[in-house]
């Protein structure tokens, strides 16, 4: 009984370590959302960029491609590139995007602005303090290990890659680099298209009132990686834990 007691003892001390670790990493519920959404994007405009940048299949499908990731960290120790793929909207001219804070959505980072074009790039430097740099220049500080990407436009309404800041809406498809296509951004050299690299794809109007076709704004960025779901870190850390357990107990009974 004491071992099974054991078992139980450890088991409430994990799923409580898992929590904390959940909610310290910024990997809220809020990191996932309900991905793909079958009925958008509307049109063929977003399908056709993909289309005229891949150089290689697979390729990538604008609706089975969906990625159900919202919040990212850095992962180059040199930091992430943005470029900016196509920007097909009446709002261009005053459209920004950038990056926001996981702990404070208000903390953002500006990469493009609506003097920005196509294929232009940016490079995103994160520092240990908070800071994030933007081609050299500080743009953010205090922002913490994890992020999320945001489009604010001329009617003033700011668009997160976390649905639920969004008062549930998709706002932006994200979609994932899958370690096999390859892409040619105009005259960038091709590469292949590798799971620490992302597209984003925003609506510039209020999900309800727009045309849903998700090419108002379309950004790569390279270097960054999603934040593992909640549930993903609880089971991580039950995993560890009990298998700790059952080494010492198993040690136990064979001394004895």
């Amino acid at each position: 009984m004491k071992y099974f007691s054991s078992i139980a003892t450890v088991g409430t001390n994990l799923v409580a370590l898992g929590t904390v670790m959940a909610y310290s990493n910024g990997a809220l519920a809020a990191s996932i959302n309900n991905r793909p959404i079958e009925k958008i994007p509307t049109g063929t405009s977003l399908q056709t960029i993909f289309d005229d940048i891949k150089v290689s299949d697979p390729g990538i499908n604008v609706v089975n491609d969906q990625s159900k990731f919202a919040l990212f960290d850095n992962t180059s120790a040199s930091g992430a590139i943005g470029t900016l793929v196509a920007e097909i909207a009446g709002f261009a001219p005053g459209n920004q995007f950038g990056l926001y804070s996981a702990k404070n959505p208000n903390n953002q980072a500006l990469i493009f602005d609506g003097a920005s074009s196509p294929f232009e790039q940016a490079f995103i430097s994160f520092f240990d303090n908070g800071d994030v740099k933007v081609n050299n220049t500080l743009v953010a500080t205090g922002f913490g290990n994890s992020f999320g990407f945001y489009l604010h436009t001329p009617e003033n309404n700011t668009f997160y890659t976390e649905d639920s800041l969004n008062n549930g809406n998709p706002q932006v498809l994200a979609y994932q680099g899958d370690n096999q296509t390859k892409l040619k951004i105009n005259g960038l050299d091709s590469g292949t298209f590798v799971d620490t690299e992302f597209i984003f794809a925003f609506e510039d109007k209020p999900f309800s009132g727009s045309d849903k076709d998700f090419n108002d704004m379309v950004v790569h960025i390279s270097g960054i990686e999603p934040v593992p779901e909640p549930m993903t870190i609880l089971g991580s850390a039950l995993a560890l834990g009990f298998g700790g357990l059952f080494k010492r107990e198993r040690s136990k009974r064979q001394k004895n």
